[in-house]
């Protein structure tokens, strides 16, 4: 269980993915696979996020690019959250997520390791890092996969 006040731990959740991604590398010549470019108006962060949806669900998601710790590690952990939702279960904890970072009312059973990301809204300059990812994965959904 994460303790959202256990700073330490949260610290380490997000530089444990930052250091060590899960989900960076894109897969080449895949089959209904969807990319998307962003880059943030903030920062130098640049990245492509991709989906694999086959079966009316995320087999799997991945990222590259260059990226803060914030935006790297926020995109890791969401690549993995989404994989084997469907479209419609991956855009219900997007939508979650975003909440959360820009500090409104959120559901924290649904995020686990992303509740790191739960104090963010109180540093402006870091709340697009934070969606950035997420923002990516969001367009996919909704414009691209059926």
């Amino acid at each position: 269980m994460i303790d959202k006040n256990d700073r330490i731990q949260l610290r380490q959740i997000i530089m444990e993915h930052y250091t060590e991604p899960e989900h960076k590398g894109l897969e080449e010549d895949k089959n209904n696979s969807f990319i998307k470019y962003q880059d943030s108006p903030t920062c130098a962060d640049e990245i492509n996020v991709q989906i694999i949806y086959d079966h009316q669900k995320i087999e799997k998601s991945n990222f590259d690019g260059v990226t803060c710790a914030i935006s790297g590690a926020a995109i890791d952990i969401l690549c993995g959250q989404i994989e084997n939702k469907t479209k419609e279960e991956a855009l219900k904890l997007l939508t979650n997520y975003h909440a959360m970072i820009i500090g409104n009312d959120y559901d924290e059973a649904m995020l686990d390791e992303l509740i790191a990301f739960w104090e963010i809204n109180k540093q402006g300059n870091r709340i697009q890092c934070a969606l950035l990812g997420a923002d990516g994965l969001r367009h996919i959904l909704e414009n691209e996969v059926k």
